[in-house]
């Protein structure tokens, strides 16, 4: 009476054979889960703020376009498209070469906050290369380049007192 597959209902060995096994298995489970959420938890904040850092400059490269739609690009211009804040420096250099404006900046990419922090930051250095419009063209061209500060030591925005790239957390 009460025996099951040779256990007896009510036992230690009965208990273990009848789900408390299971709920055993599925503890562990989300422990293991939890804990490898919380060790990934830096690296996905990171990589948000990196990715909200290349929208920054995208969105700067376009507001360079509307700048220069006119033709002209005079430095007042360029300073209302990277207004200075912190931790990035915003403008840190404006180059004039023949035609061309060479326009670099640090940016800031704002990422949620890993573990116990409220935000991840994230900054990077950044040259805006803008043509003037030619005949025949609807708008200047801008590009685009990340430098890299760590294989670019004397790179704009280190000679200029900026910091290196660098993630802080925030709180």
């Amino acid at each position: 009476m009460g025996r099951r597959d040779g256990v007896r209902s009510g036992t230690a060995g009965g208990c273990l054979f009848n789900g408390c096994l299971d709920v055993l298995v599925l503890l562990l489970v989300c422990v293991i889960g939890l804990w490898v959420w919380a060790a990934t938890a830096d690296d996905r904040a990171e990589g948000e703020a990196r990715a909200d850092l290349r929208s920054d400059a995208e969105t700067r490269q376009e507001k360079l376009v509307e700048a220069g739609a006119d033709g002209v690009m005079d430095d007042s211009e360029i300073a209302r498209v990277f207004p200075r804040g912190k931790p990035a420096h915003g403008l840190v250099r404006v180059e004039r070469r023949g035609p061309d404006v060479v326009v670099t900046a640090e940016l800031l990419g704002v990422g949620p906050g890993a573990v116990l922090t409220g935000e991840t930051l994230v900054t990077g250095c950044f040259a805006f290369t803008v043509t003037p419009k030619e005949h025949g063209h609807r708008g200047p061209e801008v590009t685009v380049r990340e430098l890299a500060v760590e294989n670019e030591p004397q790179s704009a925005c280190t000679a200029a007192g900026a910091p290196s790239p660098s993630i802080s957390p925030s709180h």
